[in-house]
């Protein structure tokens, strides 16, 4: 499912976050490896390929209240160790590296779906 910023959710947006296929792979065959950003004004996509054998959740947006940016929050299960992360990028990053990866003490089932509640 596409997401955009909670603030955002019925309105129009700049931006929407999705996961996707990674370029040249069988999708029949594959599961979603890849998270991408649509500039709804551009038409730009830039797309974070999170590699072979790594299948990403929904990204998860999570808004930086001091500025117009945010982060982009993804679990990560890798089948190449049988491990999950998070991966963190930045809003505007996907075609950097992560900023942050964090190992997670057990393996999160594919398909986990979340959402960003910030504190109250």
């Amino acid at each position: 499912f596409p997401v955009v910023p909670a603030g955002q959710i019925g309105q129009a947006s700049r931006y929407i976050y999705l996961a996707m296929n990674r370029a040249d792979v069988d999708i029949v065959a594959e599961l979603y490896g890849a998270i991408a950003r649509l500039d709804t004004e551009t038409r730009n996509l830039t797309i974070a390929d999170i590699g072979k054998n790594r299948y990403p959740a929904e990204p998860i947006y999570v808004p930086d209240i001091s500025s117009e940016k945010g982060w982009i929050l993804t679990v990560v299960y890798d089948g190449n160790s049988d491990k999950s992360e998070v991966w963190i990028f930045d809003s505007d990053g996907l075609s950097r590296a992560p900023i942050c990866t964090l190992e997670l003490p057990g393996v999160i089932p594919l398909g986990f779906h979340g959402t960003w509640k910030s504190a109250v």
